[in-house]
């Protein structure tokens, strides 16, 4: 047996060659939140054609014909709203629970947005990448199965509504996702409530 001297490194501490090479928070500037704003009514008008195309193809939403919106369905569209806001947030957590971290969630008033962090925690690189992304691929992917097996155009309407949100939630995944491939695997990157930060090795 191979004995090492060198301490075991507890789940999500930073290693000691380690140091911060980035801070970068979304609400630090005001262009950043007009950007994900930007970023995410994009990605509403991609995913709605998405989605909208995929219910199209399989049959579930009508080409032509009138859509009536009573009290009953305009309660459940905001009850699905609301439902995926939750949910893309407690995937997030799911992802760093699976990592070993313990997730804390809240409401950042400033960005007016849901948010789930484990702050102090360090995440290799691609582990965060994963905790990043797992809202857009998992829910997405929910949204699909659904619009597979659940029968009525009410239902393919609803569910194409919540996998919009989610989508275009995501932008700031997306954009932290994409500084976050701007370095090394072997980087660490810790989650903040409206940002990251991230380590590199000591020269």
């Amino acid at each position: 047996m191979i004995k090492s001297h060198e301490p075991l490194r507890v789940a999500g501490a930073l290693p000691s060659a380690y140091q911060e090479v980035l801070y970068w928070k979304l609400s630090e500037k005001p262009s950043r939140m007009i950007f994900v704003q930007a970023l995410a009514l994009v990605g509403m008008f991609i995913f709605g054609l998405l989605f909208t195309s995929l219910a199209i193809g399989m049959g579930k939403l009508p080409l032509s014909g009138s859509f009536s919106l009573g009290l009953g369905q305009a309660g459940a569209m905001f009850t699905g709203i609301a439902l995926t806001l939750v949910a893309h947030e407690l995937t997030h957590g799911l992802a760093m629970w699976l990592f070993g971290a313990t997730p804390t969630y809240g409401f950042l008033w400033r960005g007016m947005m849901l948010y789930a962090t484990t702050p102090g925690y360090a995440y290799r690189r691609n582990s965060y990448l994963i905790v990043a992304l797992a809202p857009l691929a998992l829910i997405s992917a929910l949204v699909v199965l659904g619009l597979w097996l659940l029968p009525g155009w009410q239902w393919a309407a609803l569910l194409v509504l919540c996998g919009v949100v989610n989508a275009s939630g995501a932008s700031g995944d997306l954009w932290m996702t994409r500084i976050a491939l701007g370095y090394p695997a072997a980087a660490f990157i810790m989650d903040e409530r409206d940002g990251m930060r991230v380590f590199l090795p000591k020269p």
